[in-house]
């Protein structure tokens, strides 16, 4: 697996806005208000947002300029297991699908997570959970084929490979029963990310000529010409350069690969009536990233360091063990922090703008 974050500009670029921290972080709770004792849960769910979805023209008021910019179309699974009655194993999957224009980039996250009840003197309707996780996405290639202005120079055809993130996150998870219609839940969070990414593929001016560049994770680039050119007066049918990507004011390891830590606080409030239950919830995510955010605040974008999030599910127990549901996500600057490859100096202004999607699924739980 790896990170892209040049592929950000493709791929972010490509969307006006989109999907906190680790996915489905924003319903987290310490108790089930439901009352369902059953050792295996599993969510299948479609994601999704498109203009009809988009009910309230969120794309198009924070400046979509096509037709369909920000279509988002995948999936995901998840599943938990209660292996011993404090210590649960859950594990997911997410399939997902971007478009912007003429461009689709699919992108895959995953998660694999503990969470252990430790044996305190609570109150009877106060319940805490502790949860350990690892988190990440990844892609084998993003792209954005429209002209791109990175560190104030312009790229044709930006292709990013292997782009990736993953992160290491600890929950402390509370809950309290207030009567049986009624839950509140609270959460912090802090965790550790890496963001990593392979290659670079683009097309860029070299002394009035355009040539292929092929960039490195050594800031290495070879390149050669894309179309034959003019320079004083002779024309070029070959040209083969190389060097330091700096000489295109690019640097992969400040503006491409980096570490970064970060803190989450959220809550929500459950509300159940016979078999229909409701949970609104809120997050806040701060971000302290190395390198990154001096150089997208010196090429002229103010850095992105955190991220709000409302959300909403409605679930209705159709029978003992089968439970449709639906969620609303609304995120104030789009993936910041939920897909930090997606994170960087290009893409650090295409961030900052509100962004939606629903969630439509079922529960299955055993």
């Amino acid at each position: 697996m790896k990170h892209l974050n040049l592929l950000s500009a493709s791929i972010l670029l490509l969307s006006p806005s989109l999907l906190h921290a680790a996915p489905n972080d924003m319903f987290l709770q310490a108790n089930s208000l439901s009352g369902k004792t059953q050792p295996l849960n599993v969510d299948v769910a479609i994601d999704a947002v498109n203009k009809t979805i988009d009910l309230f023209d969120v794309r198009a008021k924070e400046g979509a300029t096509s037709e369909n910019a920000g279509d988002y179309l995948g999936g995901h699974i998840v599943g938990k297991y209660q292996l011993y009655p404090n210590l649960e194993l859950e594990a997911g999957f997410w399939q997902r699908e971007i478009d912007y224009s003429k461009d689709t980039n699919k992108l895959q996250s995953w998660l694999v997570a503990t969470t252990y009840t430790p044996n305190l003197n609570l109150q009877k309707n106060d319940f805490l959970d502790l949860r350990f996780s690892l988190w990440g996405n990844y892609a084998d290639q993003l792209k954005k084929t429209t002209p791109t202005t990175i560190n104030n120079r312009t790229f044709n055809d930006v292709r990013v490979n292997d782009p990736s993130d993953i992160q290491l996150q600890v929950d402390a998870i509370f809950s309290r029963k207030l009567d049986p219609m009624n839950q509140l839940n609270a959460y912090v969070s802090t965790g550790y990310s890496k963001v990593k990414v392979d290659s670079l593929k683009t097309q860029a001016k070299y002394q009035g000529c355009l040539v292929n560049l092929n960039i490195n994770k050594n800031n290495h680039y070879t390149g050669s010409l894309a179309e034959p050119c003019q320079i004083d007066n002779a024309i070029i049918n070959e040209l083969n350069i190389s060097g330091s990507a700096s000489d295109f004011n690019l640097d992969v390891d400040k503006d491409l690969n980096y570490d970064a830590y970060y803190a989450v606080i959220g809550g929500s409030w459950n509300w159940r009536y016979q078999q229909f239950e409701s949970q609104l919830a809120y997050q806040y995510q701060r971000l302290w990233r190395n390198d990154i955010d001096d150089r997208v605040n010196h090429f002229g974008n103010s850095a992105l360091k955190d991220n709000h999030t409302f959300s909403a599910r409605f679930s209705y127990d159709v029978t003992p063990n089968i439970t449709p549901f639906v969620e609303g996500y609304l995120f104030k600057r789009n993936f910041v922090g939920n897909i930090p490859f997606l994170y960087n100096g290009v893409t650090a202004s295409r961030l900052d703008r509100k962004y939606g999607y629903a969630s439509l699924g079922v529960n299955f739980h055993y």
